[in-house]
């Protein structure tokens, strides 16, 4: 059976932006199209490394190697019960993995799907929710490159509360690499090269995903 044709979606595509995403603008201006237009695109992460906090000692030891400090923005807020709502934090798990490439793959990896016509998309995303988040609270995020699935990568995240370390919520994502054709292949050697170094560790392989137990990460379980 020939692999799946999966029709890139802007609306999925992750970074969001249609650049980030593998393709070059066409109404770019001068310069090289194939640049890292923008060194820090996500909305409130902080590019900063993250302070110190019960929060970034909960991912630690959770095994987060890659933590940034994430602030709600107004457009986060419930509207009925004036708390993070549950968009937001799907919003929030969305720009962690931006950051992720933009601290720890840029410019390599952006440069890379754009010359080679390629995009990366998500194909599920799953959250866990643990406790409100309110729109004072500074959460810290972390996100990390857990599994190769066949073809597919699980990227999972956590929320935490900075000042108590309560864990927010707990979200794992599927994304597939997809060539300029439109159909689901492998990920490159660059990447993993890029991954290894940005983790400090080798990605575990997982040769057949359907016999694979599947749920939230263990440590937050």
């Amino acid at each position: 059976m020939s692999d799946p044709v999966v029709p890139p979606d802007p609306e999925v595509v992750d970074p969001p932006d249609p650049e980030a995403a593998g393709r070059p603008s066409r109404d770019r201006r001068g310069g090289d199209p194939t640049a890292w237009r923008d060194p820090w695109p996500p909305v409130g992460v902080r590019p900063e490394p993250p302070l110190p906090s019960a929060g970034l000692d909960r991912l630690r030891a959770d095994g987060y190697s890659v933590c940034f400090d994430v602030d709600p923005v107004p457009g986060d807020r419930d509207r009925w019960q004036d708390h993070v709502g549950n968009t937001g934090i799907v919003r929030m798990c969305s720009e962690l993995r931006t950051a992720y490439v933009a601290a720890r793959l840029a410019p390599d990896w952006p440069r890379y799907l754009r010359r080679s016509g390629a995009t990366v998309l998500v194909r599920e995303q799953h959250v866990r929710y643990d406790r409100e988040a309110w729109m004072h609270e500074r959460l810290v995020g972390g996100t990390r490159v857990a599994q190769q699935r066949g073809k597919a990568v699980v990227v999972e995240h956590a929320l935490a509360e900075a000042g108590t370390g309560a864990v927010v919520a707990a979200a794992w994502v599927v994304q597939l690499f997809v060539g300029p054709d439109g159909r689901v292949a492998p990920y490159p050697d660059r990447y993993w090269e890029l991954v290894t170094a940005a983790e400090g560790r080798t990605v575990p392989r997982v040769d057949d995903p359907g016999r694979s137990p599947w749920g939230p990460p263990p440590a937050l379980a």
